[in-house]
């Protein structure tokens, strides 16, 4: 008789990731596999001595006591005697598939579970087309998952969800077979051939950017906030929808926000510019106005002034546009004074966004679990703590987060109308605007790109803006193109 070992593992994606899952090795007659636990750590927090979480981890006990438990179960599913495996005609796909979504909703995997359940529900549909109230394991075939892609095709859903769909199918399928439920006979997915659709990134030009500056709402218009939002993902890195909407007061350390992206639970830093300095000190108590409206004291051309920034901003274009004619003769006296304009202009917009940021620190310190946007409702989310690098949502913060996420993208749209872009906007073509004009002003260094979008691996990034340099590369050939004249 064959043994069979279970030894707790760490395993990262790329050598030089610094997260890894926590997964238990499974090997029979020197053949192995894997069986992950579903859990993301950083590396210095694995013991492989001992094979398990570190004591300074801040959850040490419940994930040892997670590989503890699935170990138990590993070895249970794997010592059943065939003869106790379920009847293969009395298995119920569709009952075992309800299992494992209470499942995902039990281990507070509910990215997953939502995932999941919309392919439940275009299963069950089909199954409503064909008047079967059940599926069998038995009967999931090659023949069966084809005419479910027919089906789904007839409906005219794209072939980027029918892929997402079927992979869902077969992922409930195998979990099945791997937890003893069903000996499967043949592969039913055999010929499926999951071969992606390109789908075109859109992105914003530096003009429609411009558009959404300079279009202006009342403070009591939706809107006024949803513009700030949006400018803010942008120039905040591109920042993710998801942590937008969960970046708080306490997120703010040393002149630049310190967090942890939902999506990879990695950690990421942004460091403050102007824009974003700006945008997050309209969240500040009366709009940070004090000091916004401070009037600074100076001198031009032997001229004692008393204004506020945005006094000396109008007061230099003023100067500059009023005078278009001395500007273009090069006339001494103006480009004097504008020269000195444009310095004192310069100097105070800085002085300005210095003030700014000694505001949001103090403010900070009093409101370290206060969100910055007043998008989530601090009290629903009191409980969780953003700041690790592991945490759960109940499934009502997490449908919060996705119903607010919806308002803000319908309302998005509205953005988009009223500052009359062709591009349809949405919360995460802020990320594609800032990976495009990132690679125009860094000659397409990935490296600088990859770290401002906070991915973990290089790799990532460059399958990211991949699809950006198309268009940039017929730009190229056409330029070549054009070198060559006498070619008629």
């Amino acid at each position: 008789m064959n043994k069979t070992t279970y030894i707790p593992c760490f395993k990262k994606k790329y050598s030089t990731d610094d997260f890894g899952t926590i997964q238990i090795r499974i090997t029979t007659n020197r053949k192995s596999k894997y069986e992950t636990l579903g859990e993301k750590i950083k590396e210095k927090y694995w013991n492989p001595e001992k094979k398990e979480v570190r004591k300074n981890h801040p959850e040490q006990e419940r994930l040892n006591t997670l590989l503890e438990t699935t170990i138990n179960e590993l070895k249970q599913i794997n010592n059943v005697p065939e003869t106790e495996i379920i009847s293969d005609e009395k298995v119920s796909f569709i009952q075992f598939f309800k299992e494992q979504l209470e499942y995902l909703l039990i281990r507070k995997r509910l990215g997953s579970y939502k995932s999941q359940k919309t392919g439940y529900y275009h299963i069950n549909n089909y199954l409503s087309s064909k008047g079967k109230p059940d599926l069998m394991f038995e009967e999931i075939t090659p023949l069966l998952i084809r005419d479910f892609e027919t089906y789904l095709k007839g409906k005219e859903v794209l072939n980027n969800s029918c892929i997402k769909y079927i992979k869902t199918f077969k992922s409930v399928y195998n979990q099945g077979v791997k937890l003893g439920i069903y000996q499967q006979k043949s592969d039913p997915f055999v010929l499926i051939k999951n071969k992606y659709s390109p789908v075109e990134k859109k992105t914003l030009k530096r003009i429609d950017i411009e558009k959404i500056f300079k279009t202006t709402f009342k403070e009591k218009d939706p809107l006024y906030n949803i513009k700030n939002y949006f400018l803010f993902q942008i120039f905040a890195q591109g920042i993710r929808v998801s942590d937008l909407l969960t970046l708080r007061w306490g997120n703010i350390k040393d002149g630049e926000i310190n967090f942890y992206q939902l999506k990879t639970k990695s950690q990421h830093r942004i460091p403050f510019n102007d824009i974003i300095v700006l945008k997050i000190a309209d969240y500040l108590p009366n709009r940070g106005l004090d000091v916004i409206n401070f009037k600074f004291n100076f001198n031009v051309l032997d001229k004692n002034y008393s204004m506020t920034f945005k006094e000396i901003e109008d007061k230099y274009e003023n100067i500059r546009s009023g005078n278009i004619q001395k500007f273009i003769e090069g006339d001494e006296e103006f480009m004097k004074e504008l020269e000195n304009w444009f310095e004192v202009l310069n100097k105070h917009k800085e002085l300005l966004v210095i003030r700014l940021i000694l505001r949001i620190v103090e403010h900070s310190k009093s409101n370290l679990k206060k969100f910055i946007f007043p998008i989530l409702d601090d009290e629903i989310f009191k409980d969780v703590d953003f700041t690790s690098e592991k945490y759960t949502l109940s499934k009502y913060q997490f449908n919060q987060m996705s119903s607010k996420t919806t308002v803000y993208n319908k309302y998005l749209k509205k953005l988009q109308e009223k500052c009359e872009i062709d591009v349809v906007l949405t919360s995460h073509l802020a990320r594609h605007s800032y990976t495009s004009l990132m690679i125009e002003s860094t000659d397409k260094d990935i490296y600088t790109i990859s770290k401002s979008l906070g991915h973990a691996n290089i790799s990532t990034t460059q399958h990211y803006i991949s699809e950006f340099l198309d268009e940039r590369v017929f730009k190229e050939n056409d330029k070549l193109n054009k070198t060559f004249k006498n070619i008629f």
